[in-house]
């Protein structure tokens, strides 16, 4: 047999038999004893270091968080930095005694490559996508485009063009001998850019002090809150003027607008929302996703309709969310103050059929947020300044946009003035 071949034991045990026949049995323990001695504190050392190891990774490994509380978290982190006077690299260090090592250390990554791609901002602290992303989520539970599935692509330099069909191909039939008309499908362009969305929040600086997660679900939910009841009203009814999108009533053709019947019954309600489904039937749409939205106010007038039997009409597949087999959302982007009919009564609304599918959402990959423990901020008509209430003014800003990539995809029925109660 050879050296090779003799296991680590056999040679010690071999080698140990030689250090007893030539030093004897006294000495060969004493070696034994000191070597064992000086071994073990670094078999210990190696140890710990490696329980250190585990431990630094179990402390940097993502916590799992809802959905938008890791960018609330954040925000959080600028305020306070901002109060005590330092940057991001502050708030990235308040993230860490808070003992949010995850976040820190994402936010570091995404710091250096910012720097390195040229990309900071001067006008505030930009949020990593990751947590931007987050806060997205959140506001998709909220938002009805984004909460009816209207898709999102990334806005990486500000603009995207985007074909954009503005009539179908037509097609006939031919006689022997006899050439095809000439058909083609017409086209065009959309281009999405940025809109930008101010969003503010007041923090009592209290609550800046404390590593509380009650603290970021109170400033996530008035971040989402806000951005979802400004954003309803832009991509619904926004005008395309003064820096907000164009929405989905500006985006439809006049032919698209159904004039509501001006008696209400239980047959002219369903006569109504039969002629809006005809509208996008007639205009050849695909009809991939078509849904509802509406007012709170007219849900309502639909979920409380009775036959004259006295049983609901719509109320159990309203409480399935949908109506007529079709998904149906409410907001109030939806105007309930309108006045189709030159009444005066400023009491009438509008309800939306839109194929879903040929909606889009452009959207920045960051937010950009900044704080400030002076700026005043409006509460209705009255102007607050948050040095007098010891609260720093966070202000979150997202980039957006919303296209039809087919204006026929958009039916609405106007001069809709049904209440619970009126039929």
């Amino acid at each position: 047999m050879t050296t090779q071949q003799i296991s680590r034991a056999e040679l010690s045990e071999q080698v140990a038999a030689h250090i007893r026949d030539i030093v004897g049995k006294e000495l060969t323990e004493l070696i034994r004893t000191n070597i064992a001695e000086a071994v073990d504190p670094l078999r210990k050392q190696v140890t710990n270091w490696g329980e250190k190891l585990a431990a630094g990774a179990a402390a940097h490994a993502p916590q799992a968080r809802e959905a938008g509380l890791s960018f609330a978290r954040c925000v959080r982190a600028t305020a306070a930095a901002k109060y005590n006077g330092s940057g991001p690299e502050g708030a990235i260090q308040i993230l860490k005694q808070w003992g949010d090592h995850d976040l820190a250390q994402e936010w570091e990554g995404a710091r250096q490559k910012a720097l390195a791609a040229g990309d900071a901002t001067a006008g505030g602290f930009l949020v990593p996508t990751t947590f931007s992303q987050d806060l997205i989520n959140a506001l998709r539970a909220k938002a009805v485009m984004r909460k009816l599935g209207v898709a999102t692509i990334p806005l990486a330099t500000g603009t995207l063009s985007l074909p954009k069909i503005t009539a179908g191909a037509n097609a006939s039939y031919i006689g022997e001998r006899t050439s095809a008309a000439k058909s083609e499908q017409s086209t065009g362009h959309v281009t999405l850019s940025f809109k930008k969305l101010a969003v503010f929040t007041p923090i009592s600086n209290s609550l800046l002090r404390y590593s509380s997660p009650g603290a970021d679900m109170i400033v996530r939910n008035d971040l989402v809150a806000a951005a979802q009841v400004k954003e309803d009203a832009a991509f619904i009814r926004g005008d395309g003027m003064d820096g907000s999108p164009k929405g989905a009533y500006y985006w439809a053709p006049a032919a698209q607008r159904v004039a509501c019947n001006t008696s209400v019954s239980l047959q002219n309600t369903a006569s109504d929302l039969g002629k809006l489904m005809q509208k996008l039937m007639e205009s050849n749409i695909p009809m991939g996703k078509p849904c509802w939205i509406m007012a709170p106010r007219i849900v309502n007038f639909l979920a409380t309709l009775v036959t004259s039997a006295g049983s609901f009409i719509y109320k159990d597949e309203l409480a399935r969310g949908t109506l007529w087999g079709y998904p149906v959302a409410f907001t109030t982007g939806v105007p309930t103050n309108l006045n189709y009919t030159g009444n005066g009564t400023n009491d009438e609304s509008e309800i939306y059929f839109i194929d879903i599918e040929q909606a889009l959402i452009g959207e920045a990959l960051s937010l950009v947020v900044t704080a400030s423990t002076e700026a005043a901020y409006p509460d209705g008509t009255t102007i607050i300044p948050a040095f007098t209430r010891d609260e720093t003014v966070v202000l979150a800003i997202a980039e957006h946009d919303f296209v039809m990539r087919y204006d026929e995809a958009v039916a609405i029925l106007v001069g809709v003035d049904w209440a619970p109660g009126s039929v």
